[in-house]
């Protein structure tokens, strides 16, 4: 019996030590589990938090009024007051240009008009041009319209005209162009530029020196037959119209004029015209008269004495687009030049 109590003794007493054992890492193992459920969110917090960030920026810069539909890796130098957000866009004129030609084919010149009144006459007029002189500035490498000394024959005088489409020759109006020669040529060239007022008239004259209604000069290239004074590559002039009355009408002419100029005279090569671009200032809009409020006069009372003391009586300018590239036409080959 004494040792059937005494073991049993034991056991109650083992058991009553694995409860208080328990009881004792209780707390400890929750505390474990506290401080492993905070590192978790705290580290949910640190990989979300960052990344919901980043979404809402990129979202705003999707949508930022400055680029519309374009985030701002595809707009250039977005500055100024127009660029800033919530500032009021301002309004740029678009203009049109009227001519925006870059000769890809000259046979395909609507309103253009070709004359060559060169003495004695020659062989050739306006061409295509020939890349083996020199490619086009822009465009399949014939893009361009050029002429010669071949205009004339033996020693004579070129004058040979390439008159633009009826044009609005508004006053502050532009063309713009290139042009130029072949490197290192040792026979002047001259380019004029020319204005008629007289509507859709062709009238150049009949002869070399003549000029007809083309009576304006806007611009002349080496007049003074330098060589060398014509430029040598692809380079751009600017003409102004001025002084025309409003509702003008009329053209403008290249003129390719050299005197001593032919395949035997000491003048008169080949040049090239290219990516001729005429634009009318861009209409604005003419600022409307607002009534000013005027001041009406009104009637005011003026005190008057009564019987009784002290009583008061009560105013705001051919990308050119794509241009296609048609099949050169063969040209003739320009003869070997005497070395004066």
């Amino acid at each position: 019996m004494y040792p059937l109590v005494r073991k049993n003794f034991w056991r109650l007493r083992n058991q009553v030590r694995t409860v208080k054992m328990k009881k004792q890492i209780d707390p400890s193992i929750k505390a474990h589990f506290v401080r492993s459920v905070l590192i978790v969110f705290s580290l949910v917090a640190v990989c979300v938090i960052p990344f919901a960030l980043a979404q809402r920026t990129n979202r705003l810069r999707q949508f930022d009024p400055r680029y519309g539909s374009r985030t701002p890796s595809g707009v250039v130098n977005p500055r100024g007051d127009a660029g800033r957000v919530g500032a009021t866009p301002t309004a740029t004129p678009s203009c049109t240009p009227a001519i925006n030609e870059g000769f890809d084919d000259i046979t395909m010149l609507p309103g253009w008009v070709m004359i060559n009144h060169s003495e004695p006459l020659g062989l050739l007029g306006w061409f295509q041009g020939n890349d083996a002189a020199f490619p086009a500035f822009d465009g399949a490498p014939t893009a361009y319209i050029a002429a010669n000394f071949n205009d004339a024959s033996g020693v004579g005088t070129i004058s040979n005209w390439l008159l633009t489409p009826q044009l609005r020759l508004q006053s502050g109006s532009t063309l713009t162009f290139y042009t130029r020669t072949e490197a290192m040529s040792t026979f002047p060239d001259r380019l004029q530029i020319r204005m008629s007022t007289n509507g859709a008239s062709t009238n150049v004259g009949t002869g070399a020196f003549d000029v007809g209604d083309f009576t304006n000069l806007l611009l002349d290239i080496n007049p003074t037959y330098t060589i060398g004074g014509y430029p040598e590559t692809w380079t751009q002039f600017t003409v102004n119209v001025t002084g025309t009355p409003p509702g003008t009408l009329g053209r403008l002419a290249f003129r390719y004029f050299v005197e001593n100029g032919g395949p035997d005279g000491t003048r008169s090569d080949y040049i090239g015209i290219d990516r001729a671009v005429y634009t009318v200032p861009c209409a604005t809009a003419t600022p409307t008269a607002t009534a000013t409020p005027t001041a009406t006069a009104t009637a005011t009372a003026t005190p008057t004495a009564t019987a009784t003391p002290g009583t008061p009586t009560p105013t705001p300018t051919p990308g050119p687009t794509g241009r296609f590239n048609p099949t050169p036409r063969p040209h003739p080959t320009a003869a070997p030049r005497p070395t004066p």
